[in-house]
């Protein structure tokens, strides 16, 4: 089975911004973040077997649920064009990667089996497109390695007599929205407030007046897998927090300064763990710091 491999092109404008750093000073006492989740029970859809790179079988079970957000509908000509573009990750599509279990195959040899949700409606648009299916196989094969650091064949099969393999797909705890509190530092007293100001989710009406803030990404560490994302935004016009709001998602990052003072949203070619988010500001320099751990590269 052939299936689609999207260019692996990656969002260039945002990695420019991944600059080293120069004298950086230590980031500390940033704000913890309540986790937030739900359980989805996953609904198998069908099962594909491939191989790892030690030859031992791998299943995985695409699974779907109307718990996961859909991915925009788009044609098969668009879904092409897209791949073909500089910037392939305009098309995402929501993913939650379960972990892997030990399994037993027909010829009752031990085996992994992975599963994988998607949204129901958008499952369902794959069955009668291969274009579309095949572009949903790679994404689901590239971000298995990527998760789990892991070598999968692309020489795959669809098994058509089998939607899942193992006993009953488990329920997956999948995040929900996290809001960052903001800390205000004043360099002055170098104290911190006892209870910082919640950030609650953006309002969807801004104006077309706010102001894109100036800002860089910074990656932790400067060599080898990267752990962090530090990014700091200069927000001259600021001067508190509480003007502040922020939400940072698996790999986009949107922040707005109130009354339409800044406004910016930015997608991240990186999926993060938007739970253990700190963001400090600094209220002399007006500056304002976010700490963002990596859980790895986004695979489209």
């Amino acid at each position: 089975m052939s299936l689609l491999e999207p260019d692996g092109a990656d969002n260039e404008s945002l990695r420019q911004l991944l600059i080293k750093p120069q004298g950086q000073e230590d980031v500390s006492e940033f704000a913890e973040l309540p986790f937030s989740s739900k359980k989805i029970k996953p609904i198998p859809g069908f099962c594909l077997k491939t191989i790892a790179s030690n030859d031992d079988k791998v299943f995985i079970n695409i699974c779907h649920s109307e718990e996961l957000p859909a991915p925009p509908d788009v044609t098969d000509e668009e879904l092409v064009k897209v791949v073909d573009s500089e910037d392939p990750s305009k098309f995402r599509v929501p993913l939650s990667l379960g972990e892997p279990h030990v399994e037993i195959d027909h010829a009752g040899k031990g085996c992994s089996a992975y599963d994988v949700i998607v949204n129901s409606n958008f499952l369902e648009r794959t069955h009668n497109r291969p274009v579309l299916k095949n572009f949903l196989l790679t994404i689901v094969l590239e971000g298995l390695e990527q998760k789990f650091n892991i070598s999968l064949s692309r020489n795959c099969k669809i098994l058509k007599n089998k939607k899942f393999v193992g006993l009953a797909a488990e329920e997956q705890h999948v995040r929900q929205k996290s809001k960052p509190s903001i800390v205000e530092l004043n360099t002055r007293e170098h104290a911190v407030p006892k209870q910082p100001s919640l950030i609650t989710e953006l309002d969807d009406q801004t104006s077309s007046s706010a102001e894109k803030p100036l800002f860089k990404i910074i990656r932790e560490p400067l060599e080898g897998d990267i752990q962090f994302l530090v990014m700091e935004l200069q927000l001259p016009k600021l001067t508190s927090s509480k003007m502040a709001k922020l939400e940072v998602g698996e790999d986009r990052i949107i922040f707005h300064g109130y009354p339409n003072l800044y406004h910016l949203d930015i997608d991240i070619p990186y999926y993060v763990n938007n739970d253990d988010v700190g963001a400090q500001f600094n209220k002399e320099t007006k500056v304002l710091t976010v700490t963002i751990p990596v859980k790895y590269e986004a695979p489209f």
